[in-house]
């Protein structure tokens, strides 16, 4: 199984540099996942639509200030590897935020695998601010909605998991981190080269991942504002951390908008 590393959407928050200096410059980072027999992707980023059409991200897109950039899209990128978008037959979704299921609309026929919790928060939005943060405009194609919530006997490396999903190869793992978003799920894919661990948005830099997990403060601020549940989303970073040490670089860990992990990762393929 190879998969890849793609940056598709790219976010400079006005201000940033001066509010929020370490998240000025956010990528979407996602994943392309080849099983032998399909495609596959881990998020889908900024969608071609978003990027013609700043407003579809609701209140926030003149904060967010997404670069109108269609290359950075997972369908621009998709199609210049040589692939068509009917090719990909699944999307796995760390959850349903603009930024990062955004692209859908443009993989329609791809199933859309997410856990349950989820996607039922994003289809009748309990709150004021998670009707903001899921776009209706998003689903309005109706996705084909695989939704998972039943915990396997066996953990991945000592967290509960979500194994065996239908239509996924056994080698894809949920993990689910509550407390950004209800259903938020980290996203475990098994290569030649070991697992990847697609954190989605249960950190935001990698050194949030030491062992002393001292944010910086910008990225501290940001979080009370950013978490559905901000206590629970920080007991699953406690636990992101003591993976982190067990594993001792055995897993390859990253998060959506982490941009030293974007130099570092986009366009890097593991397999």
């Amino acid at each position: 199984m190879l998969a890849t590393v793609w940056n598709c959407g790219m976010m400079k928050p006005r201000l940033g540099r001066i509010l929020a200096p370490n998240l000025a410059t956010s990528p979407c980072l996602c994943l392309l996942v080849e099983t032998g027999s399909s495609l596959l992707l881990v998020d889908t980023g900024l969608g071609t639509r978003d990027i013609a059409d700043p407003g579809r991200l609701g209140r926030s897109s003149a904060i967010l200030n997404i670069q109108r950039d269609p290359e950075l899209t997972a369908l621009w990128r998709l199609e210049a590897s040589g692939y068509s978008p009917s090719d990909v037959t699944d999307i796995i979704c760390t959850h349903l935020d603009r930024d990062h299921a955004g692209g859908l609309s443009d993989f329609p026929h791809a199933r859309v695998h997410v856990h349950k919790a989820e996607r039922d928060a994003a289809l009748n939005p309990p709150t004021a601010s998670e009707r903001e943060r899921y776009r209706e405009c998003h689903f309005s194609h109706g996705p084909d909605w695989v939704a998972h919530d039943k915990l396997s006997e066996a953990p991945w490396f000592g967290l509960d998991c979500i194994r065996d999903m239908d239509g996924l190869p056994p080698e894809i793992v949920l993990v689910p981190l509550p407390g950004h978003t209800r259903g938020h799920t980290a996203v475990a894919v098994k290569t030649g080269d070991g697992w990847l661990l697609h954190c989605g948005d249960a950190f935001y830099v990698s050194r949030e991942l030491s062992e002393d997990g001292k944010a910086p403060l910008d990225v501290r601020a940001f979080r009370t504002l950013a978490h559905n549940e901000h206590r629970l989303a920080m007991l699953e970073l406690v636990r992101l951390r003591r993976l982190a040490k067990v594993t001792s670089g055995r897993i390859t860990m990253f998060a959506t908008h982490d941009f030293a992990a974007c130099r570092e990762l986009d366009g890097k393929s593991f397999g």
